[in-house]
């Protein structure tokens, strides 16, 4: 039988696989400092081209609004002023003729819960060109957030929002008087909704609505208007 017999003073260890794996990871962080090395660069250049292009946009903007305030200026000479306030007017009065009411009260016949009255129904012009209605309604609390809720799925009130609310309580100006809110209070609510006129716009009433007298008119020059024999006066500018 042959004894092998170890005379060093530190036993043997075979470094060999240690070192293989070390080369291997450095290799691994190696070409991992690479790719992100890569996406470091493609990023930059990215960016590099977004600023050019943000440069460049910038550069028109600034150019056409030059040009707006040239013309601006041309128009407001008193031979073109004329011109410039006819402009105006003509484009605010084919605003105002994109309301309809015929449209506006029979969307409101559907979504108007029972017990709620429309007190004034107020068309606006916004500065983008759009129409804004103004409805000043009066009713219990919850009938009022219940009609706010309907005209969230109306397709002819867009974004329907509570601008104002006041208790309609009597004694509520008299000094130190705190009105108690509650579901069944009475109240008089604000709603702001941008108006879309829709496909009903270009409709008349049929004749068995207006057999039925559920249809909405307009009667005289008053200005006053007939919703469920419920009368609301409407104002502002827009018929």
């Amino acid at each position: 039988m042959r004894i092998t017999l170890n005379l060093a003073s530190r036993p043997f260890f075979e470094l060999r696989p240690l070192f293989m794996r070390l080369r291997i990871l450095a290799a691994l962080l190696v070409l991992l400092v690479v790719v992100l090395l890569g996406l470091l660069r493609d990023a930059e250049d990215k960016a590099a081209r977004a600023e050019a292009a943000v440069h460049i946009w910038t550069l028109k903007t600034q150019a056409l609004q030059r040009e707006w305030q040239q013309d601006e200026v041309l128009m407001r000479e008193p031979v073109n002023a004329a011109t410039l306030d006819r402009s105006q007017f003509l484009n605010e009065l084919f605003t105002q003729k994109s309301f309809s009411w015929t449209t506006a009260l029979m969307d409101l016949e559907l979504v108007l819960p029972q017990g709620v009255q429309v007190i004034s129904i107020e068309p606006q012009m916004t500065k983008e060109g759009l129409v804004q209605v103004r409805l000043r309604i009066n009713g219990p609390r919850d009938k009022a957030v219940q009609l706010v809720e309907n005209l969230e799925k109306s397709p002819h009130f867009l974004d329907p929002r509570v601008a104002g609310e006041t208790a309609d309580i009597q004694g509520q100006n008299r000094a130190g008087f705190r009105p108690t809110m509650s579901a069944t209070t009475d109240v008089n609510v604000d709603i702001l909704a941008e108006f879309n006129a829709g496909d009903l716009a270009s409709k008349d009433v049929t004749a068995e609505e207006k057999k039925s007298g559920t249809h909405a008119t307009r009667t005289g020059s008053s200005g006053v208007k007939t919703l469920r024999g419920t009368p609301s006066h409407a104002t502002g500018g827009a018929r």
